[in-house]
């Protein structure tokens, strides 16, 4: 599960609709939740990092995306709709470093 990515039921704030968004898993914690960071295809946020299908082990994005690392949160598994995707290992822990990065901030 993790290192996979997945549409994934996002709520909006104020809890009423959802919107199917991509994920990456990176993380199962203690509750039996999963931490993720999610994707946007804008490139305005100063924290992204700018992810490539050469990162995918399987799978593919159709358009150029971002991960989004100061908006990490927790999902519960009903919440995933469909894997898309899977990480290469070696690609998965340099998002490691790059979050571990931004945490130390």
């Amino acid at each position: 599960m993790v290192g996979s990515i997945y549409l994934a039921k996002i709520y909006f704030t104020d809890g009423n609709n959802y919107k199917l968004r991509p994920i990456l898993i990176i993380k199962k914690n203690s509750f039996g939740d999963y931490i993720y960071i999610p994707f946007t295809t804008n490139s305005n946020n100063i924290n992204n990092i700018k992810f490539s299908n050469n990162f995918l082990k399987n799978g593919e994005f159709k358009k150029e995306s971002y991960l989004i690392i100061d908006k990490t949160c927790t999902i519960s598994p009903h919440l995933l709709d469909r894997k898309i995707a899977h990480i290469k290992e070696d690609n998965l822990f340099q998002i490691y470093d790059k979050y571990c990065a931004f945490l130390k901030k």
